[in-house]
């Protein structure tokens, strides 16, 4: 099995979701205790078994460990699906206005959990994936929620063979939420999208080897009745200038024709 060069084209999320292609499959779900991840973990489970390694997604360390527990527990000793989902959330703090003379130094716990984290879940997931053959037993598949990578990566699918796709929820009632953030929203009308329609979204694509590359809101369901729906806005229209530039780079890209050890 291969996987063919990234093109554009919109999912049909109705289409029925084949479990069959999960079961024996090794998933790393980062920040599975509760929220979305909970749901995440709920799901795949239900296709097979679990293992919970306590991980500090800041630490590579800690992820370097993860990934190998995973790799020892697995009945292929092999990785085949990854969601970076472990994320916080908290005040803006590099716009909070103090009035002390000097600022104070920016706390960069969300920039770490949020955004290094999830780079250290990208290079283990690559290094890892990359080693087990890409065959019909096998599959790769990042599932995140940081859209230019993954908008980036997509295109090295024809030369890695790793399936990159991203889920961004609108507001879940989830912990990442605090009582009074979701108290405040529900008195502004906000609708919340369920956390387990995320769960349905990343099953979703990682039962599906042809999808690859694509954005899925996931949403109240007065919106669109399964709470996920493919974005469909990571692509410029033919003819558009971005488009044929675009279209240039891609053609003359030596990061998208050479792998990165032969360079």
């Amino acid at each position: 099995m291969s996987f063919e060069a990234y093109s554009p084209g919109i999912v049909d999320c109705k289409s029925d979701v084949d479990l069959t292609n999960v079961k024996g499959k090794t998933v790393i779900l980062l920040q599975g205790a509760k929220g979305m991840g909970e749901d995440g973990v709920r799901a795949f489970v239900a296709a097979g078994n679990a293992k919970f390694v306590k991980c500090d997604v800041t630490s590579w360390e800690d992820q370097l460990a993860m990934f190998k527990s995973a790799i020892a527990n697995s009945p292929n000793n092999a990785i085949d699906i990854v969601v970076a989902n472990a994320g916080i959330n908290g005040p803006d703090e590099a716009f909070n206005i103090e009035d002390s003379d000097e600022p104070s130094e920016l706390v960069q716990k969300i920039l770490h959990i949020d955004l290094i984290g999830v780079i250290y879940t990208l290079k283990l997931a690559r290094h890892y994936v990359m080693k087990h053959p890409l065959n019909a037993h096998h599959d790769r598949c990042f599932i995140w929620v940081c859209r230019a990578l993954m908008r980036y990566v997509r295109r090295r699918t024809i030369i890695d063979g790793i399936r990159m796709n991203l889920t961004g929820p609108w507001y879940v009632g989830t912990t990442i939420l605090s009582p009074a953030v979701q108290k405040y929203c529900k008195e502004k009308d906000i609708v919340f999208a369920k956390s387990s329609d995320a769960a349905a979204a990343w099953l979703k694509t990682a039962s599906d080897p042809k999808i690859n590359g694509r954005s899925f809101a996931i949403v109240p369901r007065d919106i669109v009745p399964l709470g996920y729906f493919d974005i469909g806005k990571d692509d410029y229209e033919e003819g558009d200038v971005f488009s044929d530039l675009q279209d240039i780079l891609l053609r003359t890209s030596h990061r998208l024709q050479v792998k990165a050890s032969d360079k």
